[in-house]
């Protein structure tokens, strides 16, 4: 059964089971002709930055930057930012900190410890951030050591400004 979405609403509160899924292949010929825009998801503008080349630091004292996105909010000024880094330090029972920082104010900082040397953890943050519409704010990963050995990061920033 084909059913044509005429709105957001119909699927805003719906759960999708197996038995309404036919069963089959989903390629990308099935969807390559359809394009999804920021707004029909319910963004004015979203940025990703990735980084795939370790960031190290031996530093206890001061953060280094991981990944850095300047974002200018288009429309409401109301900001989702999603943090994702996996870090290490080569030093056993040695860690990381690792934060977020929103227009320079620090958020979500956490120190990870690890048991063995370059155990990869995981930093995870989310929250959503209310800026001002048309007003640039510079949004930030960053890491440092704990207290020794070297401390190193890859991972993913991403930022979206929402409708509502």
């Amino acid at each position: 059964m084909k059913k044509t979405i005429i709105n957001g609403s119909e699927i805003a509160s719906g759960t999708i089971t197996n038995t309404e899924i036919a069963s089959g292949t989903i390629t990308g010929s099935n969807i390559a002709n359809n394009t999804i825009s920021n707004t029909q998801i319910g963004l004015a503008s979203s940025a990703i930055s990735s980084v795939t080349t370790a960031v190290t630091t031996t530093s206890t004292t001061a953060y280094s930057t991981v990944n850095s996105i300047a974002f200018t909010p288009s429309k409401t000024g109301k900001l989702l930012v999603m943090a994702f880094l996996v870090v290490n330090n080569n030093t056993a029972g040695d860690g990381v900190s690792a934060e977020v920082t929103i227009g320079g104010t620090a958020y979500g900082a956490t120190t990870l410890i690890s048991s063995a040397a370059s155990q990869n953890q995981v930093y995870a943050y989310s929250t959503i951030y209310s800026g001002t519409a048309g007003t640039q704010v510079t949004i930030t990963t960053a890491i440092e050591a704990v207290t020794g050995g070297t401390a190193s990061a890859v991972g993913n920033l991403i930022v979206m400004e929402l409708l509502a």
